[in-house]
């Protein structure tokens, strides 16, 4: 499998990102202090049928907050030349991407979420704490990787997407998603409760829920079943576009 590095400037800084396979354009979005080598157990599985885009998102600070990611995300479409595609978000990724399909529905076309932030637990410090450290453990053998990724969104960074991500409500916003979702959850998801996704499935109009039998980080617990429920849903949608 070959990966393509490309560049292009959004806000006149240059970002780069990763292309690999051919075929529909396919957007991966990291979570929180991650990076695009989260996605990399799924994208040989990806790649053969669609052209895989990933990104990482940008530091938070300015002239991007967290509350910016979205058009943030939208700018570098653009200057992509990427329109009307599947957009696939984890955590803060998912929270990011929905908010995308909800401002700018003629940008997304498709729409996975898995284990997405954007509708708080209700948990306080204390009651997140073990979770953390359980999801942590769920996915152990990555640990090098993921401390690397830590280590460059910095302590700064990563305290205002912690705000951010406990914050946000996109309950009353849900509703403005007009592409096909599908609702991917861990079932032993320490971090996103599994009620949570029952809460997503009501606030959205045109949405599958799958569950899958990993915790809060499927592409490194689970990563064949990920791409196999993920490619099940896509292509099943656009079979359904063309009326097969």
């Amino acid at each position: 499998m070959t990966i393509e590095l490309q560049e292009v400037e959004v806000d006149r800084r240059r970002v780069r990102y990763r292309v690999t396979g051919s075929g529909q354009p396919l957007v991966l979005v990291h979570g929180l202090a991650g990076s695009w080598r989260w996605w990399s157990p799924v994208l040989r599985r990806l790649a053969a049928h669609r052209c895989v885009h990933i990104v990482d998102l940008p530091r938070l600070r300015p002239p991007v907050r967290a509350a910016q990611l979205s058009d943030w995300l939208a700018r570098w479409l653009d200057a992509a030349g990427l329109d009307h595609v599947e957009v696939v978000g984890h955590s803060l990724g998912g929270l990011v991407a929905a908010e995308l399909a909800a401002r700018r529905a003629e940008q997304t076309r498709r729409l996975v979420l898995v284990a997405p932030a954007g509708i708080p637990c209700g948990r306080g410090v204390p009651g997140r704490a073990l979770p953390l450290l359980g999801a942590l453990y769920d996915v152990r053998r990555w640990l090098p990787m993921l401390a690397v990724d830590v280590a460059r969104t910095g302590p700064l960074d990563l305290a205002r997407g912690i705000a951010f991500v406990w914050g946000r409500d996109l309950r009353h916003e849900l509703s403005s998603v007009r592409a096909p979702t599908l609702l991917v959850w861990g079932e032993r998801d320490r971090l996103v409760p599994l009620p949570v996704a029952e809460e997503w499935r009501q606030a959205m109009v045109d949405v599958r829920l799958a569950y899958l039998r990993c915790g809060h980080v499927p592409m490194l617990e689970a990563p064949a079943e990920l791409a196999a429920c993920m490619l099940s849903f896509l292509d099943d949608e656009l079979a359904d576009e063309s009326g097969n």
